[in-house]
């Protein structure tokens, strides 16, 4: 939800359209949150939601819980972009357990879209993979059935298609 006056909230609704939760709004108007993913995040494996706070300024992953009526803030990180003005992609974001350690961590670019950061939520660092050039698609994340195998894939400015296996 978004008004001119304090800007963005997360909120989220029954299926019958009555209000279930909602957050904390930005504080200034025309700022916006984009809403990513609800995964399994950190040791307690807790579902919570991922949501990047004004992605083309400064980008700040928010991780919400749900609690009562209320859409908490549980953790902040500061470094991450998951849009750039005028772009089409809004998928450049994934979950998954990207550094191997049995936890789910979120994986999306920074503001140069250079880089790709995996951002766990107990973690106040971010680890970032150099891509060598522009991220200019969405990530595209294929899990195989029957197994714990995947791959991420995107296309970079540089005219590649860049290809990660586990």
């Amino acid at each position: 939800l978004s008004n001119a006056q304090s800007g963005a909230r997360i909120a989220a609704f029954h299926e019958d359209g009555r209000l279930l939760a909602e957050g904390p709004a930005v504080g200034t108007g025309f700022r916006w949150r984009h809403q990513l993913v609800v995964a399994p995040f950190g040791d307690s494996r807790e579902k919570l939601l991922a949501v990047v706070r004004t992605p083309h300024i400064g980008g700040i992953v928010e991780f919400y819980r749900l609690n009562g009526d209320k859409l908490e803030i549980v953790s902040q990180i500061h470094g991450v972009s998951t849009h750039s003005i005028g772009s089409r992609n809004l998928f450049t974001a994934q979950a998954g357990d990207f550094d191997n350690d049995g936890q789910v961590e979120l994986l999306a670019p920074d503001q140069s879209h250079t880089r790709l950061g995996i951002v766990g939520i107990d973690s106040e660092s971010i680890t970032w993979l150099n891509l060598d050039a522009e991220l200019v698609t969405n990530l595209a994340a294929i899990t195989f059935p029957d197994s714990d195998n995947s791959v991420l894939a995107a296309g970079l400015s540089n005219n590649t298609l860049r290809i990660w296996l586990p």
